[in-house]
């Protein structure tokens, strides 16, 4: 439905720790997106409110959500960045149409 807007490419990093503690980043793998850059306060998932300077738009399969959000990294034109909220943006009948997330 979207399809249409997301015409950035966005690459997402899935990060976890190793049994020593060590981190570990697994191969990007591209996304189509849509970035707004803009400073903005917006409440993070825990509800404190933080500054945003990037506002990503995904397609609805992406795989960040409340409970991965803390373990994804999106790079942009050759920089990371940490998802600080995501949002299920929704149609009149519930259903999702995409994401948006806040970095």
């Amino acid at each position: 439905m979207i399809e249409h807007l997301l015409q950035q490419d966005c690459e997402i990093i899935i990060i976890q720790t190793d049994r020593y503690g060590d981190v570990i980043e697994s191969e990007p793998f591209s996304v189509k997106c849509r970035a707004t850059e803009s400073f903005e306060m917006v409440r993070n998932n825990a509800g404190i409110e933080v500054v945003s300077s990037i506002r990503f738009w995904f397609p609805k399969d992406v795989d960040i959500d409340v409970d991965t959000l803390t373990k994804r990294r999106i790079r942009y034109e050759g920089k990371d960045y940490t998802p600080i909220s995501v949002r299920n943006r929704r149609d009149t009948y519930g259903q999702s149409i995409f994401k948006v997330v806040n970095v």
